[in-house]
Order: C-alpha cells, then sequence, then structure tokens
C-alpha cells in the first residue's frame, strides 16, 4: 500500500502488536485490536503506528524467529470473530479468563490453546470449508500456501522437530508438495483455513486505521530461521554451509552468531528475485510502510562457518578476498601462510595458552603437524568451537582452548587459494611470531584489502536495494545500526530509504567523549527513535550503570544537572527534544509515551523493556501494555500531552534539509 504524500514531520508510536490487548482480546495482542488502538493514535495527532514482524512463529515467542517469511502468526488471530466459534463460547470465555490471571503474556501456552480452539472450529465446518470456493481461490492465488501448509503438517507428524531431523520429505520436490498436499488434505487445509482467516482479520483492521488517517509501518527481517518452510521448500536460495551474525564490537568481544542461514544472491538473482518479489508483494497487502531488519546485510552479511557457536571467525560476504597470488607476490609462501589460518605451536608456546592444563590436553587435543613432530596442532576433532564447547572439562579450560584455536591472522574459508582476516587479526598472538619486517608487510596487505571493500558493497547493496525498493509502493525505511560502512549513507539517500537514528547511540563515537550529534544534524531521510525493542525503554535507560545522564542531559540542552529519576515532566523535556530532530518521522516506542503519565509508569523500568539481545526466554518477548487499548482513551491528559508535541513538530517548515 502507498504510504501517501508527505507535506509535514510525521510522529508515530512503535508497539509490538502482541503487547497490545483488549476487551475482547485473549492472552496477547490481536489484529484486530489494532482498530481501537488507532483511535487513541488517531486521537493523539499520530500519523503512523510501527509493529514488530508478526509471521508465524510457531512455538517461539520471537517474532523474529519466523517458521515462514509469508505466513501469518494464528496466535493474533480473534477467534470470537471466526465464523462457528459460537460453538465454543463457553470454553473461549473460560480460556480468556484463566490468560487473564497471569498479568504477563504466556506466549506458548497461549498460542497452543488457540490453535487447538481454532481446529475444533474448522473440525466441525470442515465438510462446508472443503467446498469453500473462496478458500480454495485464496490458496491458488497465495503461491507460499501449499508448501507452507505441507510443511506445518509434517512438521506436527514429527513432533515439531526441525525437518532436517525428519526421516522422510527433507529434500521436497514441487511433485512431492503436491502430493503430501492431497495425501494430508484435512491437515493442510487447516493450515491454510487459519492463514485466510488471519489475512482476513489483518487486512480488516488495517482497512480501519487507514480510514481513520493512520498508517501501518511493517517489519521485515532480512533472514530466516532454518528450520522454516522456505530453507525446507526453496532451499537452493540459502547457504547452509554458512549462519549469518554480527561481528565483534564494543559490546560483544566475540560478535553475534544469529544462527540462520545467509542467501545465495547468485541463485536469487538467476531466478530474477522472484522470492523476494513474493515476500514484498505479501507484506505490501497489510503496510504502508516497512522497516528492513539489519539492512547492512544487503551491503554484506557477517557470515560464519556452520560449526561455530560464536560470531569470532566470521568473514564479510561479499568481500573482495587476499589472494594467495597477491601474498605469493610480496614474498609469503604458502607453508607461512597455512601457519597463520591454522597455526602449529612447540610445546612451551602450548603451554603459554594452556598453562598447567598442557601436559594434560596437549596428548588429547593436539597431533603432530606432518612433516615436523616437534610442532603440535589441534586435531580436526577438535577444530571447531561446537566441538571444544561441547568438551567434559570446567569453562576456564574451555576457553583455554578457545584462545589456542582463535590465535590465528586468516579465519578458514572453503577456498585455499582465498584468504580472509580474522577480526582480531592484529593482536593475534600468532603474527609476533613473524619477523618483524613480514608484520609490516601483512599490515599493509590487509589494510589496503580492507579499504577496498567500499566499492564492491555500495554496487551490492545499490542492485540488491533498487529492485526490492521498486518493487511495491511502501514506504521503505531501513534499520542500519551496528558496524556502518563509509558507503551506506550514500546509497540510502540515492535510494530514498530512510535511515535510522536511535538517539543514544547517535553520537561521534571517534571525537573526545562521544558527544551525542545535535537533532538538527540528523539526516531528513531517516526515523528517529528514543530507543527501540533491543534496548531499555527511556526509564530503564536512566538506571543503567554506564549512561552518562549529565552528558546527556547537556545535549538536550536543559538547565542544571540531570535529575535522578525520569518522572513525567522530565520526560516531558526530552521528548520535547527528541520532537525537534530533522528526521521526518518521530517514531517513539509506546513505553516512552507512557513515561509522561504517571499512571502509566509504575512499573519498574526493566519492565518496560521488550527484549535483551543475545538472552533467550526470561522476559523477553512478554512487555504487556499497563492498561487495555479501550481504556487508553481514559488518558486524556496524556493524549493531551503527546498532541502539543505533535503539532510543535507538523508546524515547524520542511525547507530545511
Amino acid at each position: 500500500m502507498r504510504y501517501g504524500d508527505i507535506s509535514f514531520f510525521q510522529s508515530g508510536v512503535a508497539v509490538p502488536l502482541f503487547s497490545l490487548y483488549s476487551k475482547q482480546s485473549i492472552g496477547i495482542g490481536e489484529f484486530l485490536d489494532l482498530i481501537p488502538f488507532a483511535r487513541w493514535t488517531a486521537f493523539c495527532d499520530f500519523n503512523i503506528i510501527q509493529l514488530l514482524p508478526v509471521n508465524d512463529t510457531g512455538a517461539e515467542s520471537s517474532p523474529y524467529s519466523a517458521r515462514s517469511a509469508f505466513a501469518l502468526n494464528p496466535v493474533f488471530i480473534n477467534v470470537q470473530s471466526v465464523e462457528g466459534s459460537s460453538e465454543y463460547e463457553d470454553e473461549i470465555q473460560a480460556g480468556k479468563a484463566d490468560f487473564e490471571k497471569y498479568g504477563k503474556i504466556d506466549y506458548y501456552n497461549i498460542s497452543t490453546w488457540k490453535r487447538l480452539i481454532l481446529r475444533k472450529i474448522f473440525d466441525n465446518r470442515y465438510d462446508d470449508l472443503k467446498k469453500d470456493k473462496v478458500l480454495q481461490r485464496w490458496i491458488d492465488d497465495n503461491t507460499w500456501a501449499k508448501p507452507y501448509c505441507v510443511y506445518c503438517t509434517l512438521k506436527a507428524q514429527n513432533d515439531e522437530r526441525s525437518w532436517k531431523d525428519w526421516k522422510n520429505y527433507r529434500d521436497p520436490t514441487e511433485k512431492d508438495i503436491e502430493a503430501l498436499w492431497k495425501k494430508f488434505l484435512k491437515d493442510n487445509l487447516f493450515q491454510a483455513w487459519m492463514q485466510f482467516e488471519a489475512e482476513k482479520q489483518f487486512s480488516a483492521a488495517v482497512a480501519e486505521v487507514s480510514k481513520m488517517g493512520v498508517r501501518i509501518k511493517g517489519d521485515i527481517p532480512i533472514l530466516i530461521n532454518e528450520d522454516s518452510a522456505d530453507v525446507w521448500a526453496d532451499r537452493k536460495y540459502f547457504s547452509l554451509d554458512d549462519r549469518a551474525g554480527a561481528p565483534p564490537d564494543m559490546f560483544s568481544y566475540t560478535g553475534q552468531n544469529w544462527g540462520f542461514p545467509t542467501y545465495r544472491w547468485d541463485v536469487i538473482e538467476k531466478d530474477n528475485f522472484v522470492w523476494w518479489r513474493r515476500r514484498l508483494a505479501q507484506a505490501s497487502k497489510f503496510y504502508h510502510a516497512y522497516r528492513i531488519d539489519h539492512v547492512l546485510g544487503f551491503f554484506r552479511i557477517w557470515s560464519i562457518p556452520q560449526q561455530e557457536v560464536t560470531g569470532i571467525l566470521g568473514y564479510f560476504n561479499p568481500c573482495v578476498p587476499l589472494t594467495y597470488d597477491k601474498l605469493a607476490a610480496a614474498g609469503f609462501m604458502r607453508e607461512t601462510l597455512e601457519y597463520l589460518r591454522r597455526p602449529n605451536y612447540g610445546f612451551d608456546q602450548l603451554r603459554e595458552f594452556l598453562g598447567g592444563d598442557a601436559d594434560r590436553l596437549a596428548p588429547v587435543c593436539f597431533t603432530q603437524l606432518e612433516g615436523h613432530p616437534d610442532r603440535l596442532i589441534l586435531k580436526p576433532e577438535y577444530s571447531s568451537e561446537k566441538a571444544i564447547l561441547g568438551m567434559n572439562e570446567p569453562q576456564e579450560v574451555k576457553d583455554k582452548l578457545l584462545k589456542v584455536y582463535w590465535n590465528r591472522v586468516f579465519v578458514p574459508s572453503g577456498d585455499e587459494n582465498n584468504f580472509y582476516p580474522y577480526w582480531y587479526w592484529y593482536n593475534a598472538p600468532v603474527l609476533f611470531t613473524l619477523p618483524d619486517y613480514e608484520q609490516e608487510k601483512l599490515r599493509n596487505l590487509i589494510k589496503e584489502n580492507e579499504n577496498s571493500q567500499n566499492g564492491l558493497w555500495d554496487a551490492n547493496a545499490t542492485k540488491l536495494l533498487t529492485v526490492l525498493s521498486q518493487e511495491t509502493d511502501m514506504l521503505v525505511c531501513a534499520e542500519d545500526l551496528g558496524a556502518v560502512p563509509p558507503c551506506v549513507p550514500a546509497v540510502l539517500k540515492k535510494l530514498n530509504i530512510l535511515s535510522l537514528r536511535i538517539e543514544r547511540w547517535a553520537r561521534n563515537w571517534n571525537a573526545p567523549y562521544s558527544p551525542y550529534y545535535e537533532m538538527d544534524e540528523y539526516p531528513r531521510l531517516s526515523v528517529c527513535a528514543t530507543s527501540c525493542h533491543d534496548t531499555s525503554s527511556l526509564r530503564g535507560l536512566w538506571k543503567e550503570p554506564d549512561f552518562d545522564r549529565n552528558l546527556y542531559w547537556s545535549h538536550a540542552h536543559l538547565p542544571g544537572n540531570a535529575p535522578e529519576e525520569v518522572t513525567p515532566s522530565v520526560a516531558r523535556a526530552i521528548l520535547s527534544h527528541v520532537f525537534t530532530a530533522n528526521s521526518l518521522f518521530c517514531i517513539l516506542p509506546v513505553q516512552d509515551y507512557f513515561a509522561l503519565s504517571a499512571s502509566l509508569s509504575k512499573c519498574a523500568p526493566e519492565e518496560e523493556r521488550v527484549n535483551v539481545p543475545g538472552t533467550v526466554g526470561g522476559k523477553n518477548w512478554c512487555y504487556r501494555m499497563p492498561c487495555s487499548v479501550e481504556e487508553l482513551m481514559d488518558y486524556s491528559s496524556l493524549a493531551s500531552e503527546i498532541r502539543m508535541l505533535v503539532d510543535v513538530r507538523k508546524r515547524r517548515p520542511m525547507w530545511n534539509i
């Protein structure tokens, strides 16, 4: 859907759909809850509601762990609105009462319960549904539906195990899928019917929201789960030898390994990007704008061999490697290069790494280097992070072995003639075993190689993002956080893709004291926010031990010393400052707007956090609003405060870019 012409600065609210609840919803936010929430949104004069992904994640509560790039999550269906639900009214109301007792989102049990209720409704109507021409037309029109439904059916038959662990149908053909569709027609039709109902409710909600003058912004993750219908049925588009992640940074010494397969863009391009085109066409049914999660992955993805656990041994793909020919021309022998890629050790060197454990571990984990009986090298069975971390040893011993394993200048790769520098190559102990002149020569070659990547990444992203940005009329916004290559801002600007500015991270990290950028320095083509689902809320930020409140307070041009807490008056001052941003969009999390109300910010700040990256379970993905969407309308003073912020922003002239 088209966003529409923009003639003034836009303001909005970000909220996970699961965090909403209404008088009708059961335990979790639902598609139809967007309608009453949009009434409040319009009452506040907001232009847009931003959501997290709403794809089917099965038993996983994380919206970024989708088992389909196309299918919606049935947990967001309002079962009372489904035809035939009245037969089960007592059971539905009992379930609603049970889930309301929790006070938080019990995702797994809610999802399981809803699917069971929906199955009862479906079974009761099956004779009519199997002849339903509207449902059949929907299945025919959505080419992803049959593979997805068959995948879900087989997964249920295999006790929800990954398709890699199934005895049969691990590598299906189109004929297999069609045969399986017919063989398990009732179960497959149930999956299709749930998607049909979910799409019907989501579409109806978006239509009503649009009538109020409010737009919906979706979230499209770049990556997809390995255990997904897409990877199962369209295997050719994915590389299962690699996992995507992020390189080390100031927050994580070992980087991140997200566990998602990487794309085989060459194969996708040969098929004219049809899989991505269909994915965006599906999203455009519901969204006026969308956020490309991890847009940096379209420039280059951090690719990690599948046998590794952390992100430390990854490399950017695509990238210009250092070739053997270039290194040989600089005087490096093959034996030296292999030594830098897979170091070998004298026993005294090994003792420096392993200390008192060297005598015990050497015969277990190491073997003699061929042709060099005095040199030791890790055995193949211990040459991966998975193998080392799986050992029956104390963690401190595993950590020592990992340091041995990580000691290299080049990471392993599938091509012996291409060399990819290890992230911490400049500090690797093995580097300092070379003569000084070779160290210097290698440093210069690697630095030169690093500086040669931008042209490739610029061209790669321009090609991919041009196709995707022109495929639909949705407004395209990028999540461009992390280690941003120099070419990124220019490419996004060239393609009219909005970038993202999270205020706490929008700083000049290379300058003394890492000063904040002024709000008027934000690019016009950007979305600004105080926080996001992967950070603490504004109130939570204030309590973080490493957060310099006074530096921030000064950045916001507020008088005196920073207060100890974010009270409503403090929140008002901060949000007034944020709303001066030059960004075209200012979309803040609903929790940070609630900081304007003492009644809606009674909980501990940590309770407002949606997700803590790098952690699983706990309180992740279970944030729930402190009141129902209907009750929000009763907080007239909050809406009045927000309208004042929005009005000042809306009346600002837009010609200063």
